[in-house]
């Protein structure tokens, strides 16, 4: 099986502190015919010098560039990645031993174009799995159910094993900071014939205090928008979906603009009257869609109607 070689792709920018482990916890997997690409983005501290010191392991290749965006930097690692394979892997967080072994173990026998694995989600200090279903093959639908109505596996790009035709002529659009991944999972969706889950947490995604998506300012565009809402309109545009799998993602549009819309209300923000508009038209725009898929349990529509009607009465 070892002859199958698996490029894995880590953009680096101030990660100073769990960079090593990042890289150990890949050097050191049970599956060893790897390609690790880490591309440091132009960080101020020492991740670079702590990249550079691995580079004399013949699997490692180091390449530095000015700051661009995470984006940019994975277009840089497809660009470069030689395997047969290719995974990704945040600086921040680290795979479990035997990540890369049992990705490719289902990705050969179930013939999959992508594989996706469970992980363990950083909580109080604690991990905790995001597993809940069983493994087996996943439809659209599914999975953008599970990118977008919950996170069982998400839209992420570090949990998920590509074959490399898949990502011919697909890239990480620079233009979107937030759901660049899930995009990217969207157009490889089109070129695949299977996807395969495996219901196993392989990846350890860790609590990091300073992650752009902490900060709830960061979700707000320059133009009086709201920057998921805007992500998933272009992931909509640029692709093709059934309309079930339309009908999910303008539900999930539906719950964020009323948990903004609620969260100005209530004062913990203080956006412009624009924005406010903005996040009004977005709420009667989505709310048809949202009553009629049945994607969305009773109890949860109940709970963001309510949110929508009263928005200053749930904090």
């Amino acid at each position: 099986m070892e002859e199958v070689k698996v490029s894995i792709i880590v953009p680096v920018y101030k990660a100073e502190k769990s960079i090593a482990q990042c890289i150990e916890a890949i050097l050191n997997q049970t599956y060893h015919n790897i390609e690790l690409l880490l591309i440091e983005d132009g960080s101020p501290d020492n991740s670079g010098a702590i990249c550079d010191s691995y580079d004399n392991d013949p699997r490692v290749k180091v390449i530095h560039n000015t700051n661009h965006g995470v984006s940019y930097t994975r277009n840089i690692g497809l660009k470069q990645a030689t395997g047969d394979y290719i995974a990704f892997c945040d600086s921040d967080d680290y795979y479990a031993p035997d990540h890369v072994e049992k990705n490719i173990f289902v990705a050969q026998k179930q013939d999959s174009d992508i594989t996706i694995s469970g992980y363990y989600l950083q909580q109080k200090g604690k991990f905790v799995s995001s597993v809940s279903m069983p493994s087996g093959p996943m439809s659209e639908e599914d999975i953008v159910r599970h990118f977008s109505v919950d996170n069982e596996f998400g839209g992420f790009c570090w949990n998920k094993l590509y074959k490399r035709g898949v990502l011919q002529g697909i890239k990480f659009p620079e233009d979107l900071e937030i759901l660049e991944d899930t995009y990217l999972l969207c157009s490889a969706m089109e070129k695949t014939k299977k996807i395969y889950y495996l219901a196993e947490p392989l990846y350890y995604y860790c609590d990091n205090e300073e992650s752009a998506t902490r900060s709830m300012d960061m979700l707000y565009s320059e133009h009086d928008t709201i920057k998921y809402i805007d992500s998933y309109r272009k992931i909509l545009a640029d692709h093709k979906f059934s309309q079930r799998s339309v009908d999910i993602i303008s539900g999930t549009m539906f719950e964020i603009a009323v948990g903004f819309r609620s969260y100005e209300y209530q004062g913990r923000h203080h956006g412009s009257q624009q924005l406010m508009k903005n996040l009004d038209t977005d709420v009667k725009k989505l709310y048809k869609e949202y009553y009629h898929c049945d994607e969305f349990p009773l109890k949860r529509k109940v709970k963001w109607i309510l949110k929508m009607l009263w928005p200053k009465l749930h904090r």
